[in-house]
């Protein structure tokens, strides 16, 4: 797999979603594959916003940015995202 490309055998099917819906895991659309892969990203940000709340009150600023964002050559895309970690400041 490559840093711009998500799969060379992709099957080109995308879950269109619109900001702030939910993917819907249980579709039968979803092919088991593409279903284990949504249920990982859904674990991983869950996990991810548990250590960002546990820095946050460790006294840390943690700002997520968009690092690249990665296409699979027929219209699927994603962003990959990087930590900007910042100190508490001493005031």
């Amino acid at each position: 797999m490559s840093g711009d490309m998500i799969s060379a055998s992709h099957s080109g099917h995308c879950v269109s979603l619109e900001a702030g819906e939910a993917p819907a895991i249980d579709s039968g659309d979803l092919t088991p594959e593409l279903r284990d892969a949504l249920e990982m990203v859904e674990q991983t940000i869950e996990d991810l916003n548990a250590a960002l709340r546990q820095a946050v009150q460790a006294g840390a600023t943690i700002e997520l940015r968009r690092r690249t964002r990665i296409h699979s050559g027929d219209g699927c895309w994603a962003d990959q995202m990087a930590t900007l970690i910042l100190p508490k400041s001493a005031h």
